[in-house]
């Protein structure tokens, strides 16, 4: 399973990237749009905090995780949520003085756990899309593909480049510096 940090910095560089070369306008798509993504990013995983609860009851790791968040009904619902604030009045809605829409901010979070199932499907294991409806489960497991030695540091690699690549992004697009 991708660590948090792979799920995080996945959901805030493509949104970014999305942001710089696609809408290039700061007004409609402000940074705090990354943060979001950031947090849709693990939204799934929020069954983890479940388990804590539900160990009390008997309930393993294995039953809890990759079950209900882990399906496509959770990208589904805020993308869904997202187009009824859309389509209603409340689609004027700015967070503060920030123009940040809440509809937009539903379509963020569809996308950043969107990924988030992306990721896991992809890397390691697989997922139930959907849950509890269908026991069909897809996943690629591309972590077995590496000899056995080499496959508990991928994850901890893969995240390591993540944040040297945003650094840099960081840096050299955003003069991040200059902010010192």
């Amino acid at each position: 399973m991708p660590l948090a940090t792979t799920h995080i910095l996945v959901a805030i560089i493509l949104i970014e990237l999305f942001r710089n070369f696609f809408v290039k306008d700061n007004k409609k798509f402000p940074r705090y749009y990354i943060l979001i993504a950031a947090l849709g990013g693990i939204i799934p995983d929020l069954d983890i905090a479940g388990y804590y609860v539900l160990s009390l009851f008997g309930f393993t790791f294995e039953q809890i995780h990759r079950t209900f968040f882990h399906t496509i009904f959770i990208p589904l619902i805020l993308f869904l949520i997202g187009i009824f604030i859309y389509q209603t009045k409340m689609k004027s809605k700015e967070f503060g003085k920030r123009h940040i829409n809440l509809h937009t901010t539903f379509f963020i979070l569809a996308a950043g756990s969107l990924l988030h199932l992306i990721l896991d499907a992809t890397l390691s294991g697989y997922i139930i899309p959907f849950y509890p409806f269908s026991s069909f489960s897809v996943g690629l497991n591309i972590i077995k593909l590496f000899p056995t030695a080499w496959q508990s540091l991928i994850l901890p690699t893969l995240d390591g480049i993540l944040l040297i690549f945003w650094i840099f992004w960081m840096e050299f697009k955003l003069k991040i510096s200059d902010y010192f």
